[in-house]
C-alpha cells in the first residue's frame, strides 16, 4: 500500500504527540510530515509541505478548524476532523459526509478512518458545500439554548451560553459577565473555556478575554482597538490578535 503523508493540527502537545505515536504504531502506511498547534502554524505547514491527508482538531486556540479551512489556498488533500463533540454532532458529520474521529481517539477507530481515506483518497477531498452543511448543522445545535454549568465558591450555576457577554481571565480564575448583570467567578483558567466556547461564537480579542460575538455592537479603532459590547462595556483588542479577530468577525456577520 502506498504511503500517505499526513499533517496533524492539534493544540494540546500531549494529545498531539500521542496521536502521532498512535499513527506510527497502528497505521504504518501513514507518514506524519508536519504538525502544528494553531491556525497560523497550520497554514504555514500546509503551504510548505507535500501531503495528502490532514488531521484537523476543530477547537484551536486561535479559532476553529473551520476558520483554517476557509483560509486555505489549496484543497488537494483529504481532511479528517478530530473532535470532542458528543453524539448530537456525530449526526452532523454523517449528514455532511465529512470524515471525523471522536476524542479520545482509539486505535481501532483511527485505523478505520485511515483505511477509509486511503481507499477514497483520489476523491476524498470534501467540497466547500459539504463543509458548509457541516457548519450549518453544528450551528443549529449550538443555537438551541445550549447551557454550561459554572461552579463558584458557593454554588453551581446553569447558564444559557447566549446569556454570556464575555469571560475575563484573572490569574487561575475566570470571571463570567452575564447579560443580566451577574458576575460569576470560577476556579478554572480561561484556556479551559476557550476551546469549549469558541464553537458557540466566542472570539478571543486579547489573551485575557473571550467575547460572545452575538453581543458585539461595534469595533472601535480607538486605543489600538476596542470591542464595544451590548451592555456598553469595552474589551481591548491586542495588536497581535487584531487581524485574526477581524477575519473571524467577517465569518460571523454579513458584510
Amino acid at each position: 500500500m502506498n504511503t500517505v503523508r499526513a499533517i496533524v493540527i492539534e493544540d494540546e502537545i500531549n494529545v498531539r504527540q500521542g496521536f502521532v505515536k498512535m499513527l506510527g504504531v497502528f497505521c504504518p502506511t501513514v507518514e506524519v510530515v508536519g504538525t502544528a498547534a494553531t491556525i497560523e502554524e497550520g497554514l504555514n505547514v500546509i503551504a510548505s509541505t507535500d501531503f495528502e491527508l490532514l488531521f484537523l482538531d476543530i477547537n484551536l486556540p486561535d479559532g476553529s478548524g473551520f476558520d483554517l479551512v476557509h483560509r486555505l489556498t489549496r484543497r488537494d488533500f483529504a481532511i479528517v476532523f478530530v473532535t470532542a463533540y458528543d453524539q448530537y454532532a456525530v449526526d452532523a458529520f454523517k449528514v455532511s459526509a465529512i470524515d471525523y474521529l471522536l476524542k479520545p481517539v482509539t486505535p481501532d477507530l483511527l485505523v478505520q478512518a485511515v483505511d477509509k481515506v486511503s481507499r477514497q483518497l483520489s476523491h476524498a477531498t470534501p467540497s466547500m458545500q459539504h463543509l458548509e452543511i457541516l457548519e450549518d448543522r453544528l450551528l443549529q445545535n449550538y443555537e438551541q439554548s445550549a447551557k454550561i454549568i459554572l461552579k463558584d465558591a458557593q454554588s453551581l450555576h446553569l447558564i444559557v451560553v447566549e446569556d454570556i457577554l464575555f469571560l475575563q481571565a484573572d490569574g487561575s480564575y475566570t470571571h463570567f459577565q452575564l447579560r443580566d448583570g451577574r458576575r460569576i467567578t470560577t476556579s478554572l483558567n480561561l484556556k479551559e473555556y476557550s476551546g469549549l466556547l469558541q464553537p458557540y461564537g466566542f472570539v478571543r480579542p486579547h489573551h485575557s478575554y473571550l467575547v460572545n460575538v452575538h453581543h458585539i455592537t461595534q469595533f472601535s479603532k480607538q486605543d489600538g482597538g476596542l470591542l464595544v459590547i451590548s451592555n456598553g462595556g469595552q474589551i481591548p483588542v491586542s495588536t497581535r490578535k487584531r487581524a485574526q479577530l477581524l477575519e473571524e468577525l467577517k465569518n460571523h456577520f454579513i458584510n
